[in-house]
């Protein structure tokens, strides 16, 4: 679930947003805390990921 929402995340403002989503819709679930760690995990991965290439989306629209 986490990584679906975050793959194509590309700043800390983007997945802020998507934590504060979730925290909308799953706050009152006990295992909250290991689920926002969890989606900020996965998107300072896809944020680390996106970063480090250099616009994938150039060479699909030549």
């Amino acid at each position: 679930m986490n990584d679906a929402l975050t793959k194509n995340c590309t700043s800390e403002a983007q997945l802020e947003k998507i934590r504060r989503g979730q925290e909308l819709r799953f706050r009152w679930r006990d295992d909250w805390p290991v689920m926002e760690k969890a989606i900020l995990i996965a998107g300072r991965a896809a944020i680390a990921r996106n970063n480090e290439t250099p616009n994938p989306n150039s060479s699909e629209q030549e």
